[in-house]
């Protein structure tokens, strides 16, 4: 009897299962890197909130300003779903408060935060004239 060369058709089937697992492999990590690409999204959009608030807040002249520097997130439909709040708070002893913000929003059925503080010094004019 002579053997015959090629492939049979079991190396057939089974490079073609091995492809097959390669390629389910390579498209999950696809989706994979979409996921994790929409979550920075939601992440960077919250940090730029949150920092635009800062600047607003630490730009106010006086303490008791610092509620009226706050403006409100922007009717843009695509920030709708991030929920800013600010936290300002005295410390004693010094001149100092505590600027606090924390954008919520909901993203892939979770609920997920960024916060952001800072201290400002508040200078003894501002005491003075009672702000």
């Amino acid at each position: 009897m002579q053997r015959q060369e090629g492939t049979t058709i079991l190396e057939v089937l089974i490079a073609t299962m091995l492809l097959g697992v390669v390629a389910v492999i390579v498209f999950s990590s696809f989706g994979v890197g979409l996921l994790a690409a929409s979550l920075a999204g939601g992440m960077n959009t919250a940090t730029s909130i949150a920092e635009e608030t800062l600047a607003r807040l630490t730009a106010a002249p006086c303490g008791s300003s610092f509620q009226q520097a706050t403006a409100p997130v922007p009717e843009d439909p695509r920030l709708a779903r991030y929920r800013r709040e600010v936290s300002v708070q005295r410390r004693p002893g010094a001149n100092l408060w505590e600027l606090t913000v924390t954008v919520t929003w909901t993203q892939e059925r979770r609920e997920r935060s960024v916060t952001l503080a800072t201290l400002r010094h508040i200078s003894a004019a501002c005491e003075f004239v009672d702000q």
